[in-house]
Parts: C-alpha cells; structure tokens; sequence
C-alpha cells in the first residue's frame, strides 16, 4: 500500500503531465488545467515584462512547458520561477530574440528586491561619525533588497520601456538599441523598488564593496582601474539609494596593535 507521501507524489506529477497523458483519467482533468493554469497565472506575474514583450498567447505557451519541466517547490508563487531566465536561454522559439532571458533576469531582480526582507538603510550621517582611519576600514553591508548585475543586449533599456513599475508605454521598436552590457542596481529604501542605471566604474566600486571589501580597499582598486572615479558622488549616490543596511568600522591596524599591547 502506498504511503501519503508516495500518493502525493503520484498526484503531483500525474497533474504536470501533458494533456494527452492526463486525459487518459478524465477526473485529473479539471486538477490539471485548474494547476496549470495557476502556474501560468504566477509565471505571468512574475515576469511581466517578458509577457509584454512577447505577447500572452506565446508566454503561455512557454511557460507551460517551463511549469511541466519545473514545478514549484515553495508554496509562496511569489518566489516561483527561479529557473525562468535559464529555461529561455534554452527554449527554441526564443532564439530569434536574445535578450528575453535578460529580461527575465532583470524581472526576477525587481522581484527579490520588492520581497527582500525589511532593515533600515544606511544614512550619511552615521558614515560622517567616523574618522578617516575608521572610514578607510570600514565595510559596509547591503541592503537585503539592494541587487546588481550586468546584462547583455541592451537588456535593460528594453526592461525599463516594458516594467509596470515604470509607468512607460514606449515601445522596444522605438528604443534605441545598441546590443551593448546594461549594469542595473535594484533597491527599495523606503518600500518602494527603484532601479538606477551604473556605469561600468560604479557597478566595479559596488560589487567589490559586496564582496565583504573595506571601503578603503575598494577605493583603492576603483582608483587604481580609474584614477578620475568620483569615489564620494558614487558612495553618495548609493547612501541616497539606500544601498547599504549597516556599517561595520573595524579596528584599524593601530587600534588592533594597541589592544594587543593593552591586553598583554
């Protein structure tokens, strides 16, 4: 006899299976368009500029065949489609428009940013409090919904004309496209997502700043690829964003050596 479990999972797969093969039990049928249709309906949500770009009838579709070969395994849908941007990098009828994975991508970043968990961000004042020593050792922590990347084909322009959040109608046959690698950060201060474009130097000056890396450090690099990078305006910039979450300030080399000697 089978366990609950067993049955569950006979249950769940029978449901995922493609129409022909379920209609051989006509009592799945309902189940399975019922299911099916909530994960299209989630997908949707998810990735709604991907929708827009490339219509209902063709997301349907794809999404379908993404929700078959990966059903959810969290039962908040509002996470669900982690894998979406790797499934259209491999769907064949996507292969005509190469920046659609990107696209996905940049959806599921406003995403994980809109469901980030909640932390103050980061003020001026409280980097201000600390001398130069300390502000050269310092770290500075991301905000749970603070997310960066790089992303190809002009990906970005397509996603801002696209995205509900920016209230844009423009359409991608209007924008000017140059194929070229768009940086985007994501960040929510207060409760809200917003997205700013980078440069190349301040998406470098953020990522390395990400890696757990001294500001002191980072700034060290940062001058070293770019010696005319505006290191306050960028750290500025982010600060206003709210970027940041906290900042550790370290004990500079003096400190520590003479908290040894106070110590021995």
């Amino acid at each position: 006899m089978p366990t609950l479990a067993d049955f569950q999972a006979q249950f769940a797969s029978a449901l995922l299976q493609p129409v022909a093969v379920a209609n051989r039990d006509a009592a799945l049928a309902v189940y399975r368009n019922t299911v099916m249709k909530g994960l299209v309906d989630a997908l949707a949500a998810n990735f709604p500029s991907v929708q827009r770009l490339v219509g209902e009838a063709w997301f349907a579709g794809a999404a379908s065949c993404f929700a078959r070969a990966c059903p959810p395994n969290n039962p908040v849908l509002a996470w669900y489609g982690a894998g979406f941007a790797e499934f259209l990098d491999q769907f064949p009828p996507a292969r005509e428009l190469p920046y659609l994975a990107e696209v996905a991508r940049l959806d599921r970043c406003w995403n994980e940013a809109y469901f980030a968990a909640d932390a103050p961000a980061l003020t001026a004042v409280e980097l201000q409090a600390l001398d130069q020593p300390q502000l050269f050792a310092a770290t500075l922590t991301l905000h749970p919904a603070t997310h960066l990347g790089v992303f190809k084909h002009s990906a970005l322009s397509i996603w801002l004309a696209n995205h509900p959040s920016m209230a844009n109608d423009a359409s991608p046959d209007a924008l000017e496209i140059s194929d070229a690698a768009e940086a985007a950060l994501f960040a929510r201060p207060h409760a809200v997502v917003a997205t700013h474009r980078l440069n190349a130097s301040e998406y470098s000056f953020l990522a390395k700043l990400q890696t757990a890396a001294s500001l002191g450090e980072a700034a060290m690099t940062m001058l070293e690829r770019d010696p005319q990078f505006p290191l306050a305006q960028a750290l500025a910039r982010f600060i206003k964003v709210g970027a940041f979450t906290s900042i550790c300030s370290c004990n500079t080399p003096a400190e520590q050596h003479q908290t040894s000697d106070n110590n021995s």
